[in-house]
């Protein structure tokens, strides 16, 4: 970077949604744009990335860029502002939670920024491609100069109470951080130029951690999380705090627990007719379900063969005649054939089956997962209502761990990380899918029936319960997070465990205990 250090954060949190159901689709068209602006960059830079290229990736009418900007100057900016609050939100927060324990505060800021939903080869061309187009570069240190400072300020803090800590006066702080922030730039320049199957993220914390290692020895031990000195928890047990911040333990989750469990993609009344498609997050696998010719329904990786970009961003809609890349002039038959362009090969086919009505979708390959008793039998009457996403700042495991706390009836678990709520008067299914250490995106299903006017003052106070629920469980699960990561240890659970609390507790130990036997 020119003989510069520099680092693109900032410390200001992400807007919530707008209330509204004209809001939220606004809202989800603007970051749709947001999304095909930031791959447009990845793939073009500033300079040749036009509205055109970027309604191509968003599958969007240029007019509708108008709408949400006055200009592509202006796309482009929020597209880094995004990025930037992005950082602040899910990497400096955290950190700066734990400041108390600086070692601690250090670690999780090392994976966190390591993170590949934060430093995925897509992000972080475009902050170098910004700061490297000098066209680009004020625009760049409009947004992200204060910010860059208030995280060197956080690394120089850290380091500072560090050092206070363990008495080693003769260290200096500043030089200290600016070697850490050195050496995780350098890291961020590696991931640029790879693809995400070729990046090795364990070695490069650990590259990082060895620099910290070396300058304070006896702590930052290479093996993350060190769970070798600790207590080894019984079973059914409550997890190790470390255990809903580790971004090692995320990984290992991800590929043996949410990768081979069958997850709710959304109704078939939703795919009527050819070109119809719903997509979704299998716990890190992004699935496009489409309706082909002859009523037939297939589930592809919502992946481009050419580029890791999502082929469609809206979470439904209606493809006309073909699936299409227009970025690389690609063309997909409904099932999955390349019929146009030059690429490895067809798309690759994912597993889909149907409950009823509903539509569930999971990695192919993948061995089976323990699923729990959902009664099928008693959703086959429910037809779509609504869907809608929100982000929690809290680990999913947190929130599966407070639905099983305290089983209800009418609450069946799909493991491991779904939840349906059955009544008379309406049904909903809640899908916990981890966004990042730490956070997690809280999907919800609304389905319901036709019944006669009578019945609708009950359907209406279901509603406001199932509303009020939810709400509680969002607010409860970020307050236990905000409580893992401040609070000191406490001893074992004190009372007994519900069984399948215990059960899925169960799941996590394995591979809890794998990271310390690397």
């Amino acid at each position: 970077m020119a003989g510069a250090v520099t680092v693109h954060r900032s410390t200001s949190e992400i807007p919530a949604a707008p209330v509204g159901g004209g809001s939220r689709i606004r809202q989800r068209q603007r970051q749709r744009l947001i999304d095909a602006c930031i791959s447009a960059l990845h793939i073009y830079g500033p300079s040749r990335t036009t509205v055109e290229k970027v309604v191509a990736l968003a599958d969007l009418s240029p007019g509708i860029v108008r709408f949400y900007f006055d200009s592509k100057a202006a796309m482009l900016l929020a597209s880094l502002d995004y990025l930037s609050r992005e950082f602040g939100n899910r990497v400096m927060a955290p950190a700066i939670a734990l400041r108390e324990t600086p070692v601690q505060a250090l670690r999780l800021l090392v994976d966190l920024y390591l993170d590949a939903d934060i430093a995925s080869p897509r992000k972080v061309s475009v902050w170098y491609s910004f700061w490297g187009e000098a066209s680009s570069r004020q625009e760049y240190l409009d947004i992200c100069g204060a910010k860059d400072e208030d995280f060197a300020a956080l690394v120089r803090d850290l380091m500072q109470r560090l050092i206070d800590s363990s008495g080693a006066r003769h260290l200096d702080a500043d030089g200290i951080a600016l070697g850490l922030i050195g050496v995780l730039e350098v890291l961020w320049q590696g991931i640029a130029f790879q693809s995400e199957a070729n990046i090795d993220r364990p070695a490069a914390v650990n590259r990082a951690l060895a620099y910290l290692r070396s300058i304070f020895p006896g702590e930052f031990a290479p093996a993350q999380p060190r769970v070798a000195v600790a207590p080894v928890p019984a079973a059914g047990a409550r997890l190790p705090r470390e255990a809903y911040t580790s971004g090692a333990l995320l990984a290992l989750e991800r590929e043996q627990l949410l990768r081979p469990a069958w997850q709710l993609i959304g109704h078939e009344d939703e795919l009527r007719a050819p070109g119809d498609f719903l997509s979704g997050d299998l716990g890190g696998e992004r699935v496009l379900v489409v309706r082909a010719e002859r009523d037939r329904l297939h589930a592809f990786r919502n992946t481009c063969r050419r580029a890791p970009h999502a082929l469609v961003s809206e979470r439904a809609g209606q493809l006309n005649s073909a699936i299409r890349c227009a970025t690389h002039g690609l063309t997909y038959t409904f099932d999955g054939q390349l019929v146009e362009g030059r690429t490895p090969g067809d798309l690759t086919p994912l597993e889909l089956a149907t409950h009823g009505h509903l539509v569930l979708a999971r990695a192919t390959g993948a061995g089976a997962a323990a699923e729990g008793e959902v009664p099928w039998a008693s959703l086959a009457h429910f037809g779509p209502r609504s869907v809608s996403d929100i982000e929690v700042a809290a680990d999913w495991k947190v929130l599966v761990e407070q639905w099983l706390e305290s089983p209800q009836p009418h609450q069946h678990l799909l493991g491991p990380n779904q939840i349906f709520d059955v009544r008379t008067e309406g049904a909903v299914v809640l899908q916990a899918t981890p966004l990042a250490p730490g956070r997690a995106r809280l999907r919800r299903f609304d389905f319901t029936t036709e019944r006669r006017s009578a019945q609708r003052p009950a359907r209406d106070g279901w509603k406001r319960e199932i509303d009020a629920w939810v709400s509680s469980q969002v607010a409860l699960a970020e307050s236990t997070q905000s409580g893992l990561l401040t609070t000191a240890d406490e001893p074992a659970d004190p009372g007994p465990t519900a069984a399948a609390l215990a059960q899925f507790r169960d799941a996590i130990l394995p591979l809890w205990h794998a990271l310390s036997a690397k």
